[in-house]
């Protein structure tokens, strides 16, 4: 089929290739920014019955949405979307949330969620730059929270906001797992020449101020959901991406200790 576009929405496109594709644009937005495979796949079906559909099937995992929708007049659609790489962002989950339920409520034209999931994509609820401060001041505090004193959280502090610009710039251009590593790597090792260099710093307290940040903390307890709401595969799958992590973050401070020759 020869299909061209005008205004984002395809032009010989069925109701139901329409209605599928847009509901999987917006779950593949929550699957992307954090979101529960089956908040997800539920998401993905009401969108479709909302507007009509007979019988939806949705299939999601972490990595990939499967779905099927059947129209009282006839026509069928089957489509899949690949999903790279996900995150957390709750600003845009919330603003998926909102636009998956004003669809579901007011059945508004599909030309207006095609320009909302628009907007949406492009939406920040902050300057990317902000994260370098905030992860300053949120290692800093996990510093002086595990007992450390002055000397203690100004190394975290300067380790966090370093870990800030590891993840603005290396963000899209290596994975998540050598991004974790990475910033372990350079956290030990400058933990260990700040504990050398200021005679009473303990690295030790640094240190876990500073892993803190890394700690993958929101995806096993999404892992969890999943696998307590019945979701195997999927919480199997980011049970396993949390250990990855988990263990990439103490390769990453054993390598410094190798670096430092024990000084940690």
């Amino acid at each position: 089929m020869n299909v061209q576009t005008t205004n984002s929405i395809a032009v010989g496109e069925s109701t139901a290739e329409l209605i599928l594709r847009l509901a999987l644009d917006v779950g593949e937005g929550m699957l992307k920014n954090g979101g529960e495979v089956s908040r997800v796949e539920n998401t993905v079906a009401r969108i479709c019955r909302a507007w009509g559909a007979d019988h939806v099937e949705v299939f999601s995992i972490i990595s990939v949405i499967n779905a099927s929708v059947h129209m009282p007049n006839g026509t069928r659609s089957t489509q899949m979307r690949r999903i790279h790489a996900t995150g957390t962002d709750m600003y845009k989950l919330e603003l998926l949330n909102a636009l998956s339920r004003d669809i579901c409520e007011h059945k508004i034209a599909p030309e207006e969620v095609d320009a909302r999931i628009g907007q949406i994509k492009r939406a920040r609820a902050y300057h990317p730059y902000t994260a370098i401060p905030a992860s300053a001041v949120a290692a800093s505090a996990f510093a002086v929270f595990f007992g450390g004193g002055l000397s203690e959280a100004l190394v975290a502090l300067f380790i966090g906001a370093l870990f800030g610009v590891i993840d603005l710039f290396a963000t899209g251009r290596i994975n998540d797992l050598a991004k974790t590593l990475v910033s372990a790597f350079v956290a030990g090792l400058l933990s260990s020449v700040a504990a050398l260099l200021l005679g009473g710093a303990d690295s030790g307290i640094i240190m876990i101020g500073t892993i803190m940040l890394l700690v993958p903390g929101v995806a096993f307890g999404t892992a969890l959901r999943d696998l307590l709401c019945g979701d195997l595969i999927a919480g199997g799958l980011k049970t396993m991406q949390a250990i990855l992590a988990s263990l990439m973050i103490a390769f990453g401070y054993l390598l410094s200790m190798a670096v430092m020759g024990g000084a940690l």
